[in-house]
């Protein structure tokens, strides 16, 4: 069975403070996020399908400026209403024409914290080294945000249901011809239609890798896996217009679209690197209040 997986959507994470021997990193500005989505390409800036390629280029070019301007800094973060701000003003649409992520990630305030040092990869044990590598953490610092927050993504194959946790984490790598989300955690699907009866069973399968690949003209190649049960996954690959209407199977007359499929497969095994200081701060936080909720506002909990 194939399907399609979008919920990687970069729609980011009011600054949190932490401890002063691990400062937060600055926040780019609003001018700096418009100039980076600047690069689009000819393709939907405001569906869901298209998300995760329109905010992986954003990302990617904030983080060639730091390097210019910054060249001694390894880390910044982004703040939601400049995001959403600097989307919305790309786009020339209104707050109701926005993709559903993206309005669910204005909605729960969520930042994000990148660290885009050399320490983000350790060896590359198959594959080619990737061209960048970054290490992202999506958080909420607000203390009444949910544990977790979802949205329904009526463009995907099928539509499904995508759950967020308070905080979401992945490696981001980008190779000449490919991007890939790697470890991904904190985000769970769950498709409704024809998938529907399989995934009852399961509950929500968590995400675990996000492959994309791009055609000249923008078509785009996705193959997503995720946990089902007990250390068993699923893959799936789909095709995505320009336009953002997904395809459950490639068009059989793109055979762009079969060798970017068959690139997407090829083995891929990285060893990371241990989190910042700032994102186990977060992570430390944000279990310690799911901790407080979960014991009435007594108690301990371990690791809390």
């Amino acid at each position: 069975m194939r399907f399609l997986l979008w919920p990687i959507a970069f729609a980011f994470f009011p600054t949190v403070a932490v401890p002063q021997n691990c400062d937060m990193p600055p926040s780019i500005s609003r001018a700096r996020i418009i100039e980076a989505m600047r690069g689009h390409g000819a393709y939907s800036l405001t569906s869901t399908t298209t998300s995760m390629l329109f905010g992986s280029q954003a990302l990617l070019a904030l983080v060639r400026q730091r390097r210019r301007e910054a060249p001694g800094k390894t880390q910044f973060t982004i703040n939601q209403d400049d995001w959403f701000a600097a989307h919305l003003e790309t786009a020339g649409v209104t707050h109701a024409q926005m993709s559903e992520s993206a309005r669910a990630g204005y909605e729960y305030r969520q930042n994000v914290l990148v660290d885009y040092g050399p320490d983000v990869i350790e060896e590359v044990e198959a594959g080619p080294r990737p061209r960048t590598g970054l290490d992202v953490t999506i958080f909420s610092a607000d203390p009444d945000a949910p544990a977790e927050f979802g949205y329904k993504d009526t463009l995907s194959v099928p539509n499904m249901d995508v759950f967020n946790q308070r905080v979401t984490r992945f490696k981001m790598l980008e190779y000449d011809s490919m991007l890939v989300f790697d470890q991904v955690s904190g985000i769970s699907v769950r498709p409704l239609g024809f998938l529907s009866a399989v995934f009852a069973v399961l509950g929500k399968p968590a995400l675990k890798q996000t492959r994309l690949a791009v055609s000249k003209d923008y078509w785009q190649v996705v193959r997503g896996r995720v946990g089902v049960l007990l250390g068993l996954s699923k893959t799936g690959t789909a095709a995505i217009e320009p336009g953002g209407r997904g395809h459950e199977d490639l068009p059989p007359d793109r055979a762009d679209l079969a060798v970017l499929a068959r690139h997407l497969a090829q083995p891929l095994e990285i060893r990371y690197g241990p989190p910042s200081c700032q994102t186990r701060e977060l992570m430390r936080r944000a279990a310690s209040r799911e901790c407080h909720r979960a014991m009435g506002g007594t108690g301990t909990c371990v690791g809390g």
